[in-house]
């Protein structure tokens, strides 16, 4: 799938596509003036998930980088809001890979509130995995197999 792809798809709402969440916690300096999250808050929301992710596959090394990466490039992020979350609330962040290509993947988000279950957002995110010259090269195989067996059938819906 291609990142001009990605940004046509939308992420599901049902929960039960997503095997991993974490938790946030909406800090006050989050918020906007009339008491909302932020906009841009949410961009941080989906990369504690992303790395999260990661981490819990085993795909994040010691110093917090994704194993063998180099500075990736998130190359499309999109974010549709739902319903506002405010100061102290608490956010499960349901993430996971939804795309693998040649040489990018892709996130899925939905971020909902932990009390309500509501819908707050969804969002992707979508990398290109490069070389030591930051040239797009293909996805080594141990990411893509980790992946694929974490996500099962669901990876590519």
């Amino acid at each position: 799938m291609t990142h001009e792809a990605a940004y046509r798809r939308v992420p599901t709402t049902d929960r039960n596509a997503y095997a991993f969440q974490s938790e946030v916690r909406v800090r006050l300096s989050e918020t906007d003036a009339v008491g909302i999250v932020f906009f841009g808050s949410y961009s941080a929301y989906m990369d504690v998930g992303r790395m999260d992710y990661l981490n819990h596959l085993g795909l994040q090394s010691s110093d917090g980088r994704v194993k063998g990466l180099l500075p990736g490039a998130v190359v499309g992020a999109t974010l549709d809001f739902r319903s506002p979350a405010h100061y102290n609330d608490v956010l499960l962040v349901h993430t996971r890979i939804a795309a693998l290509g040649r040489t990018s993947y892709s996130f899925d988000f939905l971020l909902t509130q932990k009390r309500s279950r509501e819908v707050a957002a969804l969002g992707t995110l979508s990398l290109v995995w490069l070389d030591e010259s930051f040239r797009p090269m293909p996805l080594p195989d141990e990411f893509r197999r980790v992946v694929t067996e974490f996500e099962g059938p669901a990876l590519g819906d």
